[in-house]
């Protein structure tokens, strides 16, 4: 899914620049961490990934006038723990391509996707070692949050029998925190707490608004630069499977006699995922989309017509429009 806030260049020219002389790290770090270090330029520095996070928190930070050199740290923050979830999900999911290319775990090994993560989580802290004290409290708690819902995803896809609940709870503290967190961090580094609800209510309904979509378009065969029908394959939590889960009990056990027997074909997967589109949870998950676009452009409230909150407006409503376009021809 390709989706991209209002092109800032100069600052985006500027993260990336950042971003490389990271991890490109200097001789005495890369020789405990050489490989590390590779691994992680793999994935953090590929072409197709989209920057949607910093270009977020440079969104939420011009609407508060934050000075550039603070939001670039906390932006390239944002993107390594991001990355470092990433790594971490590719080995659990067994996942073998990622932003068009192959994962970590598949171009080396498990461990170095692991510790390449975990790496990543460290330098994604040092960023924000100058800034106030709750930007960095709020960073560890999102990290704990974040690996909470990666763990609770792991135990519900092996059951292989999740519900709409199960999919709130991983959602909500995977990708909901986090554009959450991208919200809130610029408004406390100028110590407008009561803002920083604001803006991490509307990152996080756009966050559920992404996750909701990215589960859409998956389903519909859509995505780019991923394994093809992945959730289906992997019994991974989604919005519109878990709906029609719920709605029909012929597909619930179509659903887990496919998953109990393994190694679904192709040809299955998509039969499987016509049959879903066909109970109407696709057009459902389209309004969860719309009502989370709304609830986020109400929490920013008159900051949608200023500087940086237009740009997240603009964005919500590509977002909106992304999502009705894929279900057009439903």
């Amino acid at each position: 899914m390709s989706v991209s806030t209002s092109p800032t260049p100069q600052f985006i020219d500027l993260f990336e620049s950042r971003l490389h002389s990271l991890l490109e790290g200097t001789p005495a770090e890369q020789r405990g961490s050489k490989l590390l270090l590779e691994a992680s330029r793999h994935l953090a520095t590929a072409g197709a990934a989209k920057r949607m996070r910093p270009l977020l928190v440079d969104h939420f930070g011009e609407a508060v006038d934050l000075p550039s050199g603070v939001r670039l740290a906390i932006a390239t923050a944002a993107e390594l723990i991001h990355t470092a979830s990433l790594l971490h999900d590719d080995v659990v999911d067994n996942g073998t391509e990622r932003r068009g290319r192959p994962t970590v775990n598949a171009q080396w090994y498990n461990s170095v996707a692991v510790l390449g993560g975990d790496l990543l989580l460290c330098f994604s802290l040092e960023q924000l070692s100058e800034l106030p004290r709750p930007v960095t409290a709020t960073a560890v708690e999102l990290v704990a949050e974040m690996t909470r819902a990666a763990m609770e995803e792991v135990q519900v896809r092996r059951a292989r029998r999740w519900a709409l609940d199960d999919w709130k709870r991983v959602a909500h503290g995977k990708t909901g925190a986090l554009l959450g967190w991208c919200g809130a961090a610029p408004a406390l580094c100028v110590d407008q707490p009561v803002l920083a609800k604001r803006f991490a209510q509307c990152g996080h309904h756009l966050g559920l608004a992404f996750q909701l979509t990215d589960d859409l378009c998956e389903l519909l065969g859509l995505q780019r630069g991923k394994d093809a029908y992945a959730d289906l394959r992997n019994a991974n939590p989604s919005y519109p499977v878990a709906l029609a889960r719920s709605n029909s009990p012929h597909i619930r056990s179509a659903l887990d006699e496919m998953w109990d027997q393994g190694l679904a074909s192709d040809a299955q997967l998509q039969q499987m995922a016509a049959r879903i589109i066909d109970s109407g949870a696709a057009n459902m998950t389209l309004e969860r989309i719309e009502d989370h676009i709304d609830n986020a452009l109400q929490a920013l409230g008159d900051f949608a017509e200023r500087p940086g909150g237009a740009h997240i407006a603009q964005w919500a409503n590509q977002l909106r429009q992304m999502a009705s376009e894929a279900t057009e021809e439903l």
